[in-house]
């Protein structure tokens, strides 16, 4: 039992490695809206500023009696940050938006809730300008529903939630801050055992009028 239980503790913290370095994909993101003030209006041409978020990402696994989990956490602010959104009434349009994450994700891993193992492993991904449209639907003045890889904010699972995702928006100074705040989760098999693995993504996505 010992040797099953160390490897899938193992195993559990490599998938996390693995996908954290090799299998980015995007994580759908929450858009603030602007206030209902005559005048103050989304709509117009922005400079892509960055990104900044926290993201954490759990799977745990249960096989013979034993518990197992492996937390892994991030915190970036993007680099390198280029392109321009133009923001119609109905869309926003990503012309040539790239940046670079260049962090240290923390890999923590449990065994029936005790602490057994601690590393810090890189988390560097480059994103190339990109070009992107992506649909919104607004429900209220500040609240909206968006479609689409606008906003993207990458965490170490590489897991996208699908469908449309809620949107709020506040502003500081000329720059509209696109508040994220999203949550996924989904079932997954560790060395043969089944187990869920669950994700949350919390950032802001800053854009700067022209």
């Amino acid at each position: 039992m010992r040797l099953r239980t160390s490897k899938l503790f193992r195993t559990a913290t490599l998938w996390f490695i693995v996908a954290l370095i090799s299998c980015q994909k995007e994580i759908n993101y929450a858009l603030p809206a602007p206030s209902a003030t005559p005048g103050n209006t989304i709509v117009g041409d922005y400079d892509f500023v960055g990104l900044k978020a926290h993201t954490e990402s759990t799977v745990a696994v249960s096989d013979q009696g034993q518990t197992i989990k492996s937390v892994t956490a991030s915190d970036y602010v993007t680099k390198n940050n280029v392109g321009t959104t133009q923001i119609t009434f109905n869309q926003f349009i990503g012309t040539g938006i790239g940046y670079l994450i260049d962090t240290t994700a923390n890999v923590k891993t449990y065994v029936n809730n005790v602490l057994s193992e601690q590393l810090n492993v890189p988390f560097v991904k480059t994103v190339p300008p990109t070009n992107t449209v992506s649909p919104y639907i607004q429900i209220t003045a500040d609240s909206m529903t968006v479609t689409g890889d606008f906003g993207v904010l990458p965490d170490p699972s590489g897991i996208a939630p699908a469908g449309p995702i809620g949107l709020k928006l506040s502003w500081s100074g000329d720059t509209l801050l696109l508040k994220v705040n999203s949550t996924f989760t989904q079932n997954v098999t560790v060395n043969g055992v089944p187990g869920v693995m669950t994700g949350t993504v919390v950032g802001v996505t800053k854009l700067r009028r022209r």
